[in-house]
């Protein structure tokens, strides 16, 4: 008995998206080590408050203890620092001063505006959390004084100063240090109201106290602009790279699509010149499943099933229906997903009069490059 060979190979058109992971990852720029960003006005401001005492010299008459001349002393101060090695404060220095015999005291006022200097951070570089700063200063101001319990100088009494000094903080927080200060003073002649003093007047001040700062505090490291251009070359090149690949993956799936187009006007063409005649050439028909389903998703591949099976009826030939899957996801889970590929398919056939003798699932299958068409189940003739 002579069998009248069927085969109606029709492909369902292809949609292929490259999908790409985009992992964004921190660039962390590289900094100048002892080159800072210059911050707001808000930024560094600073109050200090201190305790301590004074030692005045200009009025020692002979044979008599300096030591009697020193007297308890407060300090307080308003500043600011512009860059770390750089800033200036204003202030007050005052309360009493011994500048009498046997140990007679006057009300003392100085104020003051200095010139400071982190000589620690210009010499060794900024650190934000170093410990320790030497801080330099020169300044100017103004110094009162009125004398309590000797008559003769009662009154007021006023003098232009200069004064010097060296700052040691020690930083305990973000926000306090504890700071030791060393202070020297320069009064005019005679500022203390005792006559026979040669030369300026003159004062020492030690005292202790704490730091508060204020607004933000510390400078940002300025970005290395050479080496951050060529961490951003670097980067630029390996996207140029990946762009590369890409485009050639693309390049490569848009010449399948093209192949894949011309094999199904190529097969459409031999279906329409078969259409009128009694006798059909042997084609394997493939039909083609969603990622990870054996559920049809598309009316043409149901149409083309229908038509098959009904061409197949009329020719009085008997199918085989072998499923398979892509290698995405384990190798058992793939064999059952394409043995429930080729049932779907296989039930579609008998549903339309098509005698269907087996229907079996190979697994997986990396037939093409192209995952979406290893998704598929195959019909053929039994022969």
């Amino acid at each position: 008995m002579k069998k009248i060979m069927l085969s109606l190979a029709i492909a369902g058109s292809v949609v292929f998206s490259y999908a790409q992971e985009v992992v964004v990852e921190e660039i962390v720029l590289p900094l100048k080590e002892h080159s800072v960003e210059t911050n707001r006005f808000g930024a560094n401001w600073f109050i200090d408050v201190n305790g301590g005492i004074n030692l005045y010299n200009g009025v020692v008459t002979k044979g008599e203890s300096p030591f009697k001349h020193i007297s308890p002393n407060v300090n307080a101060h308003f500043g600011k620092w512009h860059t770390p090695g750089f800033g200036w404060r204003v202030g007050y220095n005052g309360l009493n001063m011994k500048c009498y015999k046997d140990g007679e005291h006057t009300s003392l006022a100085v104020f003051h505006y200095d010139a400071l200097l982190n000589l620690t951070n210009l010499c060794c570089g900024y650190k934000e959390d170093r410990v320790y700063n030497a801080i330099p200063y020169i300044g100017f101001g103004w110094a009162g004084r009125r004398a309590y319990s000797y008559e003769d100088w009662s009154g007021l009494s006023g003098s232009l100063v200069a004064n010097y000094g060296l700052i040691n903080t020690f930083r305990i927080a973000e926000r306090w240090a504890i700071n030791l200060e060393l202070e020297g003073y320069f009064f005019r002649n005679g500022f203390s109201g005792i006559a026979g003093s040669e030369g300026h007047d003159m004062m020492w001040s030690v005292s202790a106290g704490v730091t508060f700062r204020l607004g933000k505090p510390g400078w940002n490291h300025s970005v290395d602009v050479p080496a951050a251009m060529a961490v951003y070359g670097s980067v630029i090149a390996d996207l140029e790279t990946g762009l590369a690949d890409a485009d050639a993956r693309n390049r490569k799936a848009h010449a399948e699509i093209v192949n894949l187009k011309n094999q199904l006007d190529a097969a459409e063409r031999k279906c329409s010149q078969l259409a009128c005649k009694p006798h059909f050439v042997d084609v394997e028909q493939s039909v083609f499943f969603p990622f990870g389903s054996a559920v049809l998703d598309s009316k043409k591949e149901e149409l083309n099933i229908k038509a098959y099976a009904e061409a197949a009826k009329a020719a009085g030939v008997k199918l085989r229906v072998v499923g398979y899957a892509d290698t995405v996801g384990p190798e058992e889970y793939n064999k059952e997903l394409s043995l429930q590929r080729a049932e779907t398919v296989a039930g579609m056939l008998r549903a339309n009069g098509a005698e269907v003798v087996s229907a079996t699932g190979q697994g997986e299958s990396s037939d093409y490059s192209t995952k979406y068409l290893n998704r598929r189940a195959i019909i053929e003739i039994v022969k």
